[in-house]
């Protein structure tokens, strides 16, 4: 099964040729699965929504999208009226949405908040019924693969450590852990990386993607993951822009 992660969009902020290169490279890719993990948009404008929303028509693959911080409105009362309002029209209704075939269990988690006890309300939480969500979706899983889907990263990246800005993170580690998840996908950072976490004996991976056509880059060029599972192994290819197509930089392969 092929699953292509990617993440951070921010249609309104984005570059014409990266989007239509993506599209390209996704319609070409045989995938069976889409996950697109938040940042869809820049500020959540309709406008920037109706762009998503015909981008996303043109895949011809199912697609699992979960929001991001950008994915609300800014300081006006429609953020605080119907914070999710504009996503639910032009993206999906359901918020933390799940699929399931018989390789991979997957699991949306929406960090994403309307207000937050912090200065900067960009930063993401988990909330206990969020965790208890993801140890009763895979208490009943059959699929040998546990996939959780977040906008905000649980890890950083060793080689360009960046504030995880996630509330309750322990919390959602508990609950990772207490669930034997193997993947866990995020963006947000707009730096890919791969960082494996052990606990009592099972490896999870924390699986971030680059932005996938925004202009406000980190020290990465664009990029996107795709995963490719078989029963009892995955391997994750990082692809990078470049020269106009997106290309394989990296490859690891981890068995279960």
């Amino acid at each position: 099964m092929r699953i292509a992660h990617i993440s951070d969009l921010h249609f309104g902020a984005h570059e014409d040729e990266v989007r239509d290169a993506l599209l390209v490279h996704l319609n070409g890719a045989e995938l069976d699965l889409i996950i697109a993990s938040g940042d869809i948009t820049q500020s959540a404008t309709v406008d920037e929504f109706e762009q998503a929303q015909a981008f996303f028509s043109k895949l011809t693959c199912p697609l699992l999208c979960i929001p991001g911080n950008h994915d609300l409105p800014g300081m006006d009362l429609e953020r605080f009226i119907s914070p999710f309002g504009r996503y639910k029209r032009f993206i999906a209704q359901e918020l933390n949405p799940q699929f399931q075939s018989a390789l991979v269990q997957v699991k949306g988690i929406n960090s994403a908040r309307m207000i937050l006890p912090h200065w900067n309300w960009a930063n993401g939480s988990i909330s206990r019924g969020q965790c208890r969500d993801i140890k009763r979706t895979f208490a009943a899983s059959t699929p040998p693969w546990r996939v959780v889907a977040v906008h905000h990263p649980a890890m950083n990246s060793k080689d360009f450590p960046l504030d995880v800005s996630l509330f309750n993170v322990r919390r959602f580690l508990e609950a990772v852990d207490e669930a034997k998840v193997d993947v866990v996908l995020a963006g947000h950072q707009h730096h890919a990386y791969i960082e494996p976490r052990v606990t009592s004996g099972h490896t999870t991976l924390f699986l971030n993607a680059s932005t996938g056509m925004s202009h406000r880059i980190r020290r990465q060029p664009h990029g996107f993951n795709i995963l490719n599972f078989a029963p009892t192994s995955v391997r994750i290819d990082m692809l990078r822009y470049d020269k106009g197509a997106f290309t394989t930089f990296e490859a690891l392969t981890h068995t279960k």
